[in-house]
């Protein structure tokens, strides 16, 4: 890989943990999470499921990266690029799996005796169409991942 290559896939693999940093101390993205994880608790086991999975997923596809891209092939560019197609695989997986345990918590609400159309309902059904639009959105991502391609080594 060339000089230039090499630095700017640092630099934008810095940009991204910066933004990840930042979105973590901000206090509207941090509401919306609050809204988004709404009704999780230990005892959703779709969710947790799924949480399972995914790490275990992250795991193996991150050690095959290593050893494809880093071992064999000595390429960290596509190592990267890799890593970011992994992670945001697992973001799928994982709003996927929250919006799931949200539509099962917004079933068991509407099938209780004392079902209302109340602040309650709105907040779940809220918390539903927001992981369904993050799935959405993690799903474009991906896809523009898998569309990118590195340029080929060059030998010389």
């Amino acid at each position: 890989m060339l000089g230039w290559h090499w630095f700017w896939t640092l630099v934008g693999f810095l940009v991204y943990i910066v933004v990840l940093i930042f979105l973590y101390f901000y206090q509207p993205f941090e509401d919306l999470f609050t809204l988004v994880v709404n009704g999780l608790s230990y005892d959703n086991a779709i969710f947790w499921a799924v949480v399972t999975i995914a790490i275990i997923g992250f795991c193996g596809y991150h050690w095959r990266a290593y050893r494809l891209y880093i071992v064999e092939q000595s390429s960290v560019e596509r190592m990267v690029l890799a890593s970011l197609r992994g992670s945001t695989f697992v973001a799928v997986l994982l709003s996927a799996g929250a919006a799931l345990q949200a539509v099962q918590i917004l079933c068991v609400y509407l099938l209780r005796d004392d079902f209302g159309l109340d602040r309650e309902f709105g907040l779940r059904l809220a918390a539903v169409l927001a992981l369904v639009i993050l799935t959405g959105i993690f799903c474009i991502i991906f896809w523009l991942l898998r569309v990118v391609r590195t340029a080929p080594a060059r030998s010389g």
